[in-house]
């Protein structure tokens, strides 16, 4: 009896192990899509469309 809630008790926990860890990559994958959207953003913002649209030639 003993043997078989020791087995039981190391699922258990093997188990909840691995619900962990499941929550804790939902959550860092969350955080960097937040920092891409925040990325992507800032980059939007850095660019200047006016430039290189036209080149000034001396003759």
């Amino acid at each position: 009896m003993n043997i078989q809630a020791s087995a039981y008790q190391a699922q258990t926990l093997t188990s909840i192990k691995q619900a962990l860890n499941v929550s804790m990559l939902q959550k860092v994958m969350n955080q960097d899509a937040a920092s891409m959207d925040q990325l992507m953003k800032a980059m939007e913002q850095s660019v200047t469309p006016h430039l290189g649209q036209s080149i000034d030639l001396k003759v």
